[in-house]
């Protein structure tokens, strides 16, 4: 899924002049005293952290906040989606905690096919606004990368 990624990416820039690079990590998530791993796919052209609901739910419960009123966001293929609920918690990358407000989606795809292949998408989708607020860098040959900005926590 990495070279898939990475096609996208490449595809993009060559089209649109610029590149939303995306990698697969997995990473732990800490929320009210219990931590939980999960895959993360760390995106720079989403603009937002989320959270899928089910997989929330079923390691946290239903302990969220709702939002005063509803948001509409949009996945990268123009479907809307509306998120209501919303949560701090840290997600934990190579044992630095960071904490993060997430959103929680409902309509969150659980798996997609690829080529008469299904793959499983992540739990967990990192934004670039938390990537920007933590110094995380995306390296076309290292993956995810935490930058000295991190080590200011």
């Amino acid at each position: 899924m990495d070279a898939f990624l990475m096609f996208l990416a490449g595809l993009f820039y060559y089209c649109f002049g610029f590149c939303w690079m995306r990698a697969l990590r997995d990473v732990r998530v800490r929320f009210m005293g219990r931590e939980v791993c999960c895959k993360a796919l760390f995106d720079t052209g989403s603009g937002v952290t989320a959270i899928q609901r089910v997989f929330f739910e079923r390691n946290f419960g239903a302990r969220w906040l709702r939002l005063d009123k509803p948001l509409r966001l949009y996945w990268i293929n123009g479907e809307s989606i509306t998120v209501d609920k919303y949560v701090q918690l840290s997600i934990i990358i190579d044992d630095f905690e960071l904490p993060e407000v997430v959103f929680i989606v409902d309509d969150f795809v659980r798996e997609i096919v690829v080529d008469g292949r299904r793959i499983r998408l992540p739990e967990l989708i990192v934004g670039s606004g938390t990537m920007d607020k933590y110094g995380i860098i995306l390296d076309p040959k290292e993956g995810v990368k935490l930058t000295g900005a991190t080590l200011l926590l």
